[in-house]
């Protein structure tokens, strides 16, 4: 006979037993019902206790851990705001849309900076030419100091004449380091003016997808600050959640975590980064948990619970925790009480982890044993769900 079969067998021979016992030792036969009554013997135990029993099974997984609510959030998050005032004369990225960093999201009028940047090119270019006119002045009067140092030293010149020289190429040196110090401060004004010619011109600063647009429309009028896109990483995403600090300690880095919200359920995810601190006001620690949406099934802003994974078995044995009794578990052996001790894991879901003392498909009692010990009778109804 199997395991399974002789597990009903008992079943059903406890709930005979029940039966048996109710009826007061009686027994009932076709015949003179009279002469068996008289001759059945009297009743010598007391009636079977009822009792709830439940089959020891195993789970494919038990996870330990507590359970915390937090919202959905993009994994990195960033607003692009202006730092100019100026009209919108195209937004190209709008909600929804996939953008690369560097790529321009919107665009304001900036025919003024675009202006002054030609103006300020202009500027350099003469401010170039004047200084090649004193570099071609610098080197004539170069040219004729040294030529009068030769012929002073052949007696050919006098001192004063060579001074005279020297005077001319140290005003010319002079003049040439003033102009390229002007060309200097022209490219620095246009490097300046570009700077700012670049804030009429908003591109994406990171990865990922446009998560508002704010409804702006061509010709609208932005000021200083005025948010223009939102733009986040959302091919992964993050629950912050507030641990108390008492649970705090026993968390880290990688640990599992498993999401469940309104429209899903069985997200698994990991903890991506824990706060290395407590918050004074709250006594918490703050834990980003950070979860895989690569199918975009998820969204920024969902409400989710999050079970955090402190300890997890596969295929463990158990039982529901009520029918745990001081380290003891009642089973049921051929409608008697056998007191078992066991070793329990852990606990979840109302579920207790049996270790050692227990084997798969054993009766136990769950209700209806507090006043039972080793060898007393009991009955049951067949466990359901089972």
């Amino acid at each position: 006979m199997s395991g399974k079969a002789k597990g009903w067998g008992l079943r059903l021979l406890a709930a005979l037993l029940c039966l048996g016992l109710a009826s007061g030792g009686f027994m009932i036969v076709r015949g003179n019902r009279r002469a068996v009554a008289e001759e059945s013997p009297p009743a010598t135990e007391a009636a079977a206790a009822k009792v709830t029993v439940t089959v020891a099974r195993r789970a494919e997984r038990l996870s330990q851990g507590f359970q915390s609510a937090s919202t959905l959030e993009a994994l990195e998050e960033v607003t692009l705001l202006s730092k100019v005032t100026g009209r919108l004369v195209e937004l190209r990225a709008r909600q929804g849309d996939r953008v690369a960093r560097g790529d321009v999201v919107a665009v304001l009028d900036h025919r003024d900076q675009d202006a002054q940047v030609a103006a300020l090119k202009a500027q350099i270019a003469v401010a170039e030419a004047e200084s090649a006119q004193a570099k071609v002045t610098l080197d004539d009067a170069l040219r004729e100091r040294d030529r009068y140092r030769k012929l002073l030293a052949e007696g050919f010149a006098t001192q004063q004449e060579l001074d005279s020289r020297e005077t001319t190429y140290q005003s010319a040196q002079a003049a040439y380091r003033k102009t390229q110090a002007s060309v200097g401060q022209q490219r620095a004004n246009l490097k300046t003016q570009e700077v700012q010619r670049s804030e009429y011109i908003l591109t994406a600063s990171i990865d990922g997808t446009v998560l508002d647009d704010y409804s702006l429309t061509e010709g609208t009028m932005i000021s200083t600050s005025t948010a223009v896109v939102k733009i986040g990483k959302i091919a992964v995403l993050k629950a912050v959640l507030q641990v108390p600090e008492t649970r705090g300690g026993r968390l880290k880095e990688g640990m599992k975590a498993l999401l469940a919200g309104d429209s899903f359920s069985g997200v698994a995810g990991e903890i991506l980064r824990i706060r290395p601190y407590v918050d004074t006001s709250t006594r918490t620690v703050q834990v980003e948990v950070a979860v895989d949406n690569g199918g975009g099934r998820l969204k920024p802003g969902m409400f989710s619970t999050v079970f955090l994974v402190e300890e997890e078995v596969d295929d463990a044995l158990v039982l529901p925790v009520e029918a745990l009794r001081s380290g003891s578990v009642f089973v049921v052996d051929d409608g008697r009480i056998a007191v078992r001790p066991v070793e329990t894991g852990i606990e979840a879901s109302g579920l207790v982890e049996i270790r050692e003392g227990l084997s798969e498909g054993e009766l136990v009692v769950v209700t209806g044993a507090s006043s039972l010990k080793e060898g007393d009778a009991v009955c049951y109804d067949p466990p359901t769900g089972n």
